[in-house]
């Protein structure tokens, strides 16, 4: 059976399709953690391409990880705190913090600088 954060991410972001293709397989957090993990890999190249484009495929993909994250309940909120929110933070700079800050809808940002601030 498929979770809120995974039926959510593959069906709003078409680039996630591809990522786990053993996904029905897996274990319902395993797949969740990893499918998120993926998905800041992918916005992470997005948003270094610096491309246009692909920056506005990365705010994409964050406002669907942001209707996750406000509507989530304490497990999706950690799951995207430490899977996505964690993954894009480490290649952070103070050169990119701004850029990522708008990037990221205001209640996603919120939860970035938290997980910013407690790693």
């Amino acid at each position: 059976m498929k979770t809120k954060i995974i039926n959510t991410i593959l069906q709003w972001t078409p680039e996630a399709a591809g990522l786990l293709p053993d996904i029905e397989h897996m274990d319902d957090t395993v797949a969740d953690y990893q499918l998120l993990h993926k998905l800041a890999e992918v916005c992470m190249q997005k948003i270094n391409s610096g491309s246009e484009d692909e920056l506005e495929r990365a705010q994409e993909i964050t406002k669907v990880i942001n209707l996750l994250y406000q509507g989530g309940n304490q497990y999706t909120r950690n799951a995207i705190e430490n899977e996505f929110l964690t993954e894009i933070s480490l290649e952070e700079s103070p050169g990119s913090l701004k850029k990522h800050l708008d990037l990221f809808p205001s209640e996603l940002r919120k939860g970035y600088l938290k997980t910013i601030l407690e790693n």
